[in-house]
């Protein structure tokens, strides 16, 4: 980036100062990738940069500075917190809620026995109905989920992994109902069952399965759903998971990775799969970190798909994500400081070039959001987005000598952490021996010894604590689950089971449990099944008469 005899000048002048000003002598700064920091960067740090091939521009190969052009500066990037709670009504609401709040999009969370794929009335769900999220069972409750709300023009996005093909025939078949086709639906669902194997523990198939019924729906989408994004690589599950930022995008990239090549395999080209990708992660307080982990996932994102794969199209290397603030690091003490973790978070987002965010409330860590909590955090996005100014010129930190070099050195550390998983058999068998879920435990349990010793700062936590704490319920309102509308909802469930023409969804299972047999791709049989009222548990335990019940590995 300069001519040598500047670099030598400049690099005899950091010798001179950092003698007489006795930097050598200071202790080694590190970043949670043990990483040393130096004092300052000069040209020097970024000699090997070539300015066309590793940065360029937005919108073009490689992409290190955002995949569109202007980015964020005539529109902002997508508000979109997730809600679900209680039940499909009681969501309903809150959706409009926000929605009349600003935020163009709707996001959903499920709770666990909608997860797991266990209807609301097993008795294995029991106390767990809409506890963590919404309780999906039946195309019924889809429909009521999206009364009075628009289905075409907006974009839905959730985060159900496994079972992503089951939510989103739902999505189908009330859509179709509204003379909404396919075609025109638009948004994303997560459709990742291996990152949940790594750092959730949602998986229900066993992981050969699970893939094969998620490139069903990636396939199905790329040859009949243009604006929808079958798949969301959720890198967020291993960062709540407790990962470092180079495990976080290895990993999903790994997993990503493996999808693209059973789609493939189907005879899809890749500029029809690749283009069919987006990302899900986190980001915390780090906002230099993190700015320079999205930068250099961009840019080895786009390696990947144009050296690896043979992708022409730029849709198809364009690295897009969500970026949402790390809750696993959100505290109790003075929970209200949250927002102020969440909005630095959101800031390295931004920064790294963002294409939505959600931001978790400051009273997540304890209780599904509340409506005061939830406006308080999209009114930080809106801040962030649409008064800081951050956004009228596409990636601000291009340049900056401290960010480039780290933006290499997160590539760097990246590239090394995939090779550890080719060296452990590749994807599936580094899932199924553990090393995965392993490899991010470690790291976790050393950042909790850090915050033990204080070696690591958590401000109220292990430093500047206040010599008298209120208690959580105090502060913070925390939601209380709706026992009534829940009991209510199950009593509906055994309704509709009691109602529908059970013949005919017998018929439709059956279906789907010869076709599991088979190659075939089963999303036209669980979208017909759905149109007849058939559970997602019923679904689901038919899948499992084939193909058996996911384990998970034993972590040493």
């Amino acid at each position: 980036m300069s001519d040598k005899s500047s670099l030598d000048s400049i690099v005899r002048e950091e010798k001179r100062w950092e003698k007489q000003f006795k930097i050598d002598q200071s202790p080694k700064v590190l970043t949670d990738l043990d990483i040393e920091v130096k004092t300052v960067y000069t040209p020097a740090d970024v000699k090997d940069i070539d300015f066309l091939r590793d940065i360029g521009f937005p919108g073009e190969y490689p992409f290190t500075r955002g995949p569109y052009p202007e980015m964020s500066r005539h529109r902002p990037f997508r508000y979109a917190l997730f809600t679900g709670f209680d039940t499909p009504e009681k969501t309903n609401e809150r959706w409009k809620f926000l929605y009349k709040a600003g935020q163009p999009s709707f996001n959903i969370v499920y709770d666990l026995p909608t997860h797991m794929g266990l209807d609301s009335d097993d008795p294995r769900a029991e106390d767990e109905v809409g506890r963590v999220g919404i309780p999906v069972d039946t195309l019924e409750d889809w429909e009521a989920l999206w009364k009075d709300l628009p289905m075409e023009g907006v974009p839905f996005n959730n985060n159900m992994e496994t079972l992503a093909a089951i939510i989103i025939a739902f999505h189908v078949a009330t859509a179709e109902k509204r003379n909404v086709a396919a075609s025109k639906l638009w948004g994303s669902v997560s459709n990742d069952p291996l990152s949940t194997a790594v750092s959730k523990g949602t998986t229900v198939f066993p992981l050969a399965h699970g893939v094969r019924l998620a490139t069903d729906l990636i396939e199905f989408s790329c040859r009949n759903m243009p604006r929808f994004f079958p798949v969301n690589m959720k890198a967020v599950n291993m960062a709540e998971g407790g990962a470092n930022s180079a495990q976080e995008i290895a990993f999903v990239f790994c997993n990503a990775l493996c999808l693209i090549d059973e789609t493939l395999k189907r005879g899809v080209p890749i500029d029809d799969v690749a283009s069919k990708f987006s990302f899900f992660g986190c980001s915390t307080v780090h906002v230099f970190e993190e700015a320079a982990k999205w930068r250099a996932a961009r840019r080895l994102w786009a390696k990947l798909m144009k050296e690896k794969y043979g992708a022409k199209k730029p849709a198809s290397m364009a690295f897009r994500f969500t970026g949402y603030h790390n809750p696993l690091w959100m505290y109790p003490e003075e929970p209200e400081l949250n927002l102020v973790r969440a909005a630095l978070g959101a800031l390295g987002s931004a920064l790294g070039g963002a294409q939505a965010m959600p931001l978790p409330s400051f009273d997540e860590a304890y209780a599904i959001p509340t409506e005061k909590g939830q406006s308080l955090s999209l009114g930080t996005l809106q801040i962030l987005a649409e008064e800081s100014n951050i956004t009228k010129t596409v990636d601000p930190l291009a340049g900056s000598y401290y960010v480039e070099w780290l933006t290499n050195r997160m590539e760097e550390e990246i590239v090394k952490k995939m090779d550890e998983v080719e060296k452990h058999g590749g994807t599936l068998t580094a899932i199924n021996n553990g090393f995965m879920t392993g490899d991010i435990l470690n790291y976790f349990c050393q950042q909790q010894d850090d915050i033990a010793t204080g070696k690591r700062v958590v401000v109220r936590k292990n430093k500047y604590r206040l010599e008298k704490e209120d208690d959580i319920e105090s502060r913070i309102a925390l939601h209380k689950l709706d026992t009534t509308a829940v009991q209510s909802h199950i009593n509906k469930l055994k309704k509709i089971k009691a109602e529908r023409n059970n013949a005919e969804v017998q018929r439709s299972l059956s279906k789907i449990r010869e076709a599991a047999k088979t190659k075939e791709n089963l999303m036209p049989y669980i979208i017909q099944a759905a149109k007849t009222y058939a559970s997602i548990g019923e679904m689901t335990k038919t899948l499992k008469e084939v193909w058996g019940e996911y384990r998970e590995p034993r972590v040493l």
